[in-house]
């Protein structure tokens, strides 16, 4: 009967560290997917914000020197333009499902600054590249603060 009871508790023991180590190593398998998946995003955003500030900035340096672009550049630079924004109105309509709230807010703040009216297409150019520029640097601070690997025990 001894025997009997000591193999039942090192049988529960075995079971209990099984549950525990398996338990463990699934959360640790979600949360590194659920990071990847968080960095995905705010590495293809960062880039597309990237990709609309260079946008801006030459349109916006053509207009105030007076330039003309060759067909072949402007297609270039329309080509950017039409990846990027697309990406960067996506990103904002998925909300805080992927990024932080304030990421959220730079990226809607962003997308009406762009909708709002101006008078002026320099003043949509240098608008655009201004509001670029801060919602890039502000989505590298918050990816910064939100994709940071935590150590914790457990």
């Amino acid at each position: 009967m001894d025997e009997l009871t000591e193999i039942l508790k090192l049988a529960l023991v075995g079971l209990v560290a099984g549950m525990f180590s398996t338990y463990l190593s699934g959360r640790d398998h979600r949360d590194k997917k659920w990071w990847e998946l968080r960095a995905s995003a705010y590495q293809s955003v960062i880039e597309a914000l990237s990709d609309l500030s260079y946008y801006y900035d030459r349109h916006l340096t053509a207009e105030i020197e007076y330039r003309e672009f060759s067909a072949e550049y402007k297609e270039k630079l329309k080509a950017f333009w039409e990846e990027a924004y697309p990406k960067v109105r996506k990103a904002a309509d998925m909300g805080a499902f992927l990024f932080s709230e304030e990421a959220n807010a730079a990226l809607n703040e962003f997308i009406e600054q762009q909708e709002s009216g101006h008078e002026t297409y320099i003043e949509h150019l240098d608008s655009s590249y201004a509001g670029a520029k801060k919602c890039l640097k502000r989505l590298v601070a918050c990816s910064k603060k939100d994709l940071e690997i935590r150590n914790g025990w457990l």
